[in-house]
C-alpha cells in the first residue's frame, strides 16, 4: 500500500527547480488568458451580438429557444477561444510529468466537462432569465437564493453523479488504515458513507485525498497516487486536514459567504442593468440585447472580489492545518506529507505575494511546511 520511508522527506532541489520553472510559465499565461477573455467579449459585443439577435428574432418565434441558442453560441465561442491555451497547459503538464493522459483521453475529459457545464449552465440561464423577465426589480435577490440552493444540491450530488464521470471510485478494502480514518472521522462526529479509492494515476502523477459530499453522500476519497507513496501516518494526517474543514463547518461557511458575495454581485448587476435599460432603451433587464451588460458586471465583480474569497479560504486552510497538527498523528507527519506533496505535485514553494493575494486559495507550500515543523518542535517539548 505505502512505501517505507526511513528518513524524513526534504524538498528536492531538482524538483523545486522544475516547480519554479513551471510556475514562471504559468504566470506568463495570466495576462494572455485575461486578454483572450476580454478580447473575445469585446469582439462578440461589437461584431456578433446585434447581428445574431436580429437573426434570432426573425428565425425563432419563442424567447426560450432564442435565449438558449444565443447563450450557447456565446459559451461555445468562449470555449473555442480558450481551447488552444488549455491544450498548451495540458502539453506542459505532460512535459513536466504531471499528466499521463493521451490527447484523446484529455479531449474526452474536456468534452465531458463541456456537456456537464452546458447542462448546469443551461438550467441556471433559464432560471436567471425567468426572474429577469418576471421580477425585474428583485431578480437579483431571487438569484441569490437560487445560487444557495443550487450550490447545496450540487455539493450533495457531485460525488455520486458528476465525479464518477471523470474518475473511478471503488470501496477501499478494510484494513488498519481505513479503520484509522473511520475512527478519526467518528471521533470528530462526522458521518461518512464509506472509504473509497480513486484512480488518479490514470490522469496524473499528482497525489491527493479528500472528504467530499454533504449528508448521506459524504465519503472519504483516497487517490491511488497518495496510497502508493505515503506512509500511513502521512495519509491519516492529510485526511485529518480535510476532516478539519468539516469539523469547522468550512463547507457550509464557504457556501454562505459565496452566496452573500454573489448576492452582492447580482445587486450591483441589477443597478447597472437598470441604468442600461434607461440609457439604451432595452425592453427590460431580461432583454437579450442587455446580455453584455449583465456579463461584464458579473465578471468584473467576480474578478474584484475573488481576492477576498481567496483570503478567507487561506485562513480556513490554516485552521484545518492546525486541526491536523492536534488531531492527526502529529504535526511532524503532516509536515512530511506536505513535503512529499510539494515534491510530487511540483508545487511552487514560494510564489510571489501578488500571485498569492490574487489567485491562491491555499497558503504557499513552504509556509505550511515551516509552520507544521515549528508546531512539531513545540509538540515534542510538551511530551
Amino acid at each position: 500500500m505505502s512505501e517505507n520511508h526511513d528518513q524524513r522527506p526534504q524538498l528536492d532541489a531538482e524538483r523545486m527547480a522544475l516547480a519554479r520553472a513551471r510556475a514562471r510559465e504559468n504566470r506568463r499565461l495570466i495576462p494572455l488568458d485575461l486578454g483572450l477573455s476580454a478580447g473575445y467579449f469585446v469582439l462578440w459585443w461589437l461584431l456578433v451580438h446585434e447581428p445574431l439577435i436580429r437573426w434570432l428574432d426573425t428565425t425563432l418565434a419563442s424567447f426560450t429557444p432564442r435565449l438558449l441558442v444565443y447563450v450557447g453560441l456565446f459559451g461555445l465561442g468562449a470555449v473555442v477561444v480558450d481551447l488552444p491555451l488549455e491544450a498548451y497547459r495540458y502539453r506542459r503538464a505532460v512535459h513536466y510529468g504531471l499528466s499521463v493522459q493521451s490527447w484523446r483521453e484529455w479531449f474526452v475529459d474536456v468534452l465531458k466537462g463541456l456537456v456537464v457545464g452546458a447542462i448546469l449552465g443551461g438550467i441556471l440561464v433559464l432560471v436567471l432569465y425567468y426572474f429577469l423577465q418576471h421580477y425585474p426589480a428583485t431578480w437579483w435577490l431571487w438569484m441569490g437564493l437560487v445560487y444557495l440552493l443550487f450550490t447545496v444540491i450540487l455539493a450533495q450530488l457531485a460525488p455520486v453523479l458528476i465525479m464518477p464521470l471523470f474518475l473511478k471510485f471503488t470501496p477501499y478494502e478494510e484494513d488498519e488504515l481505513s479503520a484509522r480514518l473511520r475512527s478519526l472521522a467518528g471521533e470528530a462526529g462526522t458521518q461518512v458513507r464509506g472509504v473509497f479509492r480513486t484512480n488518479l494515476s490514470s490522469k496524473t502523477t499528482a497525489a491527493n485525498a479528500w472528504l467530499s459530499g454533504l449528508g448521506r453522500t459524504r465519503r472519504i476519497v483516497l487517490g491511488d497516487t497518495l496510497l502508493e507513496h505515503y506512509t500511513p501516518d502521512e495519509i491519516v494526517s492529510v485526511f485529518a486536514h480535510e476532516l478539519g474543514h468539516h469539523v469547522h463547518r468550512d463547507i457550509w461557511h464557504s457556501i454562505v459567504l459565496a452566496t452573500l458575495v454573489n448576492l452582492a454581485g447580482f445587486a450591483v448587476a441589477g443597478v447597472l442593468m437598470r441604468w442600461a435599460v434607461g440609457r439604451y432603451g432595452f425592453a427590460g433587464p431580461g432583454d437579450l440585447r442587455a446580455f453584455p451588460w449583465l456579463v461584464v458586471s458579473l465578471a468584473l465583480f467576480a474578478f474584484l472580489t475573488s481576492p477576498l474569497l481567496n483570503a478567507y479560504s487561506r485562513g480556513r486552510e490554516w485552521a484545518a492545518d492546525r486541526y491536523a497538527y492536534r488531531h492527526g498523528p502529529g504535526a511532524r507527519a503532516f509536515a512530511d506529507a506536505l513535503t512529499r506533496l510539494t515534491n510530487q505535485n511540483l508545487a511552487d514553494p514560494e510564489p510571489p505575494r501578488w500571485q498569492v493575494f490574487l489567485f491562491y486559495s491555499h497558503p504557499p507550500a513552504l509556509e505550511r511546511i515551516q509552520s507544521a515543523n515549528q508546531f512539531a518542535v513545540s509538540q515534542s517539548r510538551t511530551r
